[in-house]
Formats: structure tokens, sequence, C-alpha cells
């Protein structure tokens, strides 16, 4: 007997595991209006049924007062019947308002997520076109005077011996016919053009270029110093969104965007910003790398190198090349910096301590 139960259970369990899957498809809210529909056309059904029962319910209780005297006895199995089956149909109501209170929820929801997202990808277009507008005016207010820079007796040691003068001609003659030749102020995109003649003219080696542009990141920085900060950091800011704000996908084509907006004179100097021991510790070529920043650069062999972007002279070796190829480790940081206002800057020594005989004048003057 015992087991003629626990077969029963399990079959009448099995039945109702198996009829589940139709109860819960027509609560669901994956497809809202499907559902719905199934919702409506669910209830439509019941409410049908119940008013057809109750008719042929009031219709046999007629029945059976009109030719017997049976009426009362229905009538009162009729009511003790109704009652649980209209409690049963209140709470069928209440369950199916719970379900639609439920769909309407998760469907604001969605809509809430939808809105945010929008408003998230808005601000990140709106962050990253004001940074493309920046770059602009940055560009566009360019200077350079390449008299003060060619007078430099600096300038003549880095180049190894190549007098000013003869720099000052080469310069001179590459700026064309626009502009005298006694009259070496350059704004603009002209600025990097002119860089690059700076560092080709006469040029005997990649190595030996790279240490004129070197000379002008050093002693002329507020030249272009400016400019590739900003680059930086807008690389950086797109590099910084987390994968669900901002997909690779989507990091690419702005970085695309950001690219397109480069010369060619531009990619040439900024191959020569970011190489190792020129700007930083590679932070900046790392994200070079990251973007294929570089991927429209022209690049032409020379006899002792490789040609910029149309430059006269071998402005990049293999070695060179070599350093964009894979990206470098940035390690942790051992050294001990300032902090404060300073940040990382390490030109302040990072053990200063105040003066004994200050520390005392202060502590006297708190008390």
């Amino acid at each position: 007997m015992k087991e003629w139960i626990k077969g029963r259970l399990k079959r009448t369990n099995q039945f109702l595991d198996d009829k589940y899957p139709h109860f819960e498809k027509l609560l669901s809210d994956e497809k809202k209006e499907a559902a719905g529909l199934t919702l409506n056309k669910a209830l439509y059904k019941v409410l049908a049924g119940a008013i057809i029962c109750a008719g042929l319910l009031l219709s046999i209780n007629l029945i059976l007062i009109t030719f017997t005297d049976k009426g009362g006895v229905f009538g009162d199995f009729l009511g003790g019947v109704l009652n649980p089956v209209l409690t049963f149909f209140t709470l069928f109501g209440l369950i199916v308002t719970i379900v639609i209170q439920r769909q309407e929820l998760r469907l604001a929801r969605y809509e809430y997520e939808k809105t945010a997202d929008a408003l998230s990808t808005q601000a990140i277009e709106t962050t990253f076109f004001n940074i493309i507008d920046l770059h602009h005016k940055i560009v566009d207010n360019l200077k350079a005077d390449f008299e003060e820079l060619s007078d430099r007796t600096e300038a003549e040691k880095v180049i190894k011996g190549l007098s000013a003068s003869i720099l000052k001609a080469g310069l001179g003659a590459s700026i064309g016919a626009s502009i005298e030749s006694k009259n070496l102020k350059i704004e603009g995109r002209a600025v990097f053009e002119e860089i690059l003649s700076f560092l080709s003219v006469e040029a005997k080696s990649p190595e030996e270029s790279l240490e004129r542009y070197k000379y002008i990141q050093d002693q002329h920085n507020h030249i272009l110093g400016h400019y590739f900060r900003n680059l930086y950091q807008a690389l950086k800011v797109i590099k910084g969104y987390e994968d669900n704000k901002l997909s690779s996908e989507q990091k690419r084509k702005y970085t695309s965007i950001l690219r397109a907006q480069l010369s060619t004179k531009e990619l040439a100097l900024l191959f020569i910003n970011c190489i190792e021991g020129v700007s930083d510790s590679g932070q900046f070529k790392n994200l070079l790398i990251d973007f294929q920043m570089l991927e429209h650069l022209p690049i032409s062999k020379v006899d002792d190198g490789y040609s910029l972007a149309g430059s006269k002279t071998a402005l990049a070796s293999d070695e060179m090349f070599l350093q964009y190829k894979t990206k470098k480790e940035i390690g942790s940081d051992l050294n001990k910096y300032y902090g404060g206002a300073f940040g990382e800057n390490r030109g302040v020594p990072y053990n200063l301590r105040p003066n004994r005989s200050i520390q005392q004048t202060a502590e006297a003057a708190a008390d």
C-alpha cells in the first residue's frame, strides 16, 4: 500500500512537472507582446467559462424550481460550491494582477537601462568630441620661432658641430616663397613640417635626428609639449573606460576618428616623440600600439634607415621600429617621490623635512 501511494505521488509530481512549462509560458514576460496576448486570451476563456457555468447552473435551478420541489436544496448546494469557486477566481485575479505589475516593472526597468545607456554613450561622445575640438585649437595655436631655435649654441652642440648658419639656411629654403627667409616664425600645422625639416637637414643618421628632437623637447618644450600631452590624455581617457561602458570595438572606432585628425607630419613626430627615453617610460607608446595609431604613417626605405612622411633623410632605424612591435611591460615603480601638489614629480627630494627652528617657531605660534 505504501509503495502504491509513493508511486502515485511520483506520477502526480511528474505530471505537474510536465505541465509547468505551459503555466510558465502563460505568465512569462520574455516576449512581452506575445505573453500579453496569451494572458488576455486565458483571462477571456476563464471569464467566458465562468459566465457559461453560471448561466447553466441558473437554468438548472429554474427548471428544478418549476417542475420539482428540489430547487431550494440545489440552490443551497450551488451557494456552498459557488463561494469557494468565486474565492478561487478572486485569488487567480490577484495573481494575474501581480504578474502584470511585474511585467510592467520589468518593462520600466528595461526602458530605464536603455535610457541610462543612451545617456552614458552621449556623455562619452560629448567628452570625446570636446577633446577633438581642443586638439584642433591646440594645433591652430602652435607657434615656433625657428630663427631663435637655430641661433642657440646648445643646438650646435647637439647637432655635433653643424653650424647655425647652415641649419638656418636649410630651414629658410624649406619654408617656401610664402614666407621670407628672414622671418622664421611658423604657426599652425606648418610647425610640424618645419620641425621635420629641422630634424632632417644635414642629419647623418636617425640617432642624430633623435638627438635634435630631444633638444627641442628639453629646451623648447613649449612648442609641442602641450600638444602631445593632450593627445596622450585623449588616448588614456578612451582606454580608461570599462568594457561594459565602451567595448573594444567602440574604443577602436573613437581612436580611428582621432587618428584621422592627424596629418602625416604629425604621425612622424608622434613616432619620434614616443621612442624610448624621449617623453615617458613607455605608457604613451603602449597606447599607440593598443590602437594602431601609426597605421597610416608613410614609411620608405632609404640607404641608412627609413624616411618618415617624406622626410629628406632617414629619421628611423630598425631598432626604433622594433620598439613599436610589442608593448612594453610597465612594472611597479619602487622609486619614492615627494607627493603633495607635486605628485610623482621626482625633481623634488622625497625625504624633505622642515627645519627644526622653523618647526619650533610654528609650534610656538600655535601655542
